[in-house]
């Protein structure tokens, strides 16, 4: 648990930095944000911030050689997708197509994003900012948790689409974190599938899909 980065510097970074230096107090930190504004807000002695676009950064310093032990995304973009697509490039481009509706049907609380992209939650509600997230039991209703909702999604099936599921783990109360493992393992699938391709990013309660295919660019 040495090295993280956390990627954004908003109010879900702040957090997330709160969290993470309290849960373990010897790694080190490296936060990423464009703005430098809020860049500054973390100028602190234990800190490391970097003021860059956080896509740009995992694209040009995300390598197997040196990874961070975790990356925690804490930006308003599907952050795996995002980093798979520059990764492709410009051997491979890739398109958005529509979530089908197989797939929009078994998943719940389906809120449309960007195009071919849905959100999706166990949640008809707004969760606590420290939700430990229990494996049995949902935090504000008290209630047993239906579904891993990462799991939900991986054991959809659909015609034509390859479905590659990344999961976010709890690193302190509403805290995810994803691995480094999961990101070259994604691109690797994604470069060796022919057709369509569903890649989500979702923790037992939350998740974002999106729908794409590849374009062949260069030979």
């Amino acid at each position: 648990m040495k090295e993280i980065w956390i990627i954004g510097a908003g109010l879900f970074g702040k957090k997330a930095v709160s969290a993470i230096k309290k849960r373990y107090p010897e790694s080190d930190i490296t936060v990423v944000d464009h703005s430098p504004k809020a860049c500054e807000a973390f100028a602190e002695p234990d800190l490391k911030t970097v003021c860059m676009d956080g896509v740009s950064y995992l694209h040009q310093y995300l390598t197997e050689i040196a990874p961070p032990r975790w990356i925690i995304p804490v930006i308003p973009v599907h952050l795996t997708y995002e980093w798979v697509r520059l990764r492709l490039l410009p051997e491979i481009s890739v398109v958005t197509v529509d979530i089908p509706e197989l797939i929009r049907s078994f998943l719940p609380n389906v809120v449309s994003g960007n195009p071919g992209e849905i959100f999706v939650s166990n949640a008809s509600f707004i969760c606590p900012d420290n939700c430990s997230e229990p494996q049995d039991i949902c935090t504000y209703t008290r209630m047993p948790r239906k579904q891993s909702l990462y799991k939900a999604i991986s054991a959809l099936s659909c015609d034509g689409f390859l479905n590659l599921v990344v999961q976010s783990e709890q690193l302190a109360p509403g805290i995810g974190g994803i691995r480094p493992d999961a990101f070259f393992n994604t691109l690797m699938a994604v470069r060796q599938y022919p057709e369509s391709l569903l890649l989500s990013t979702a923790c037992r309660c939350h998740g974002v899909v999106q729908a794409f295919r590849k374009i062949i660019t260069k030979r």
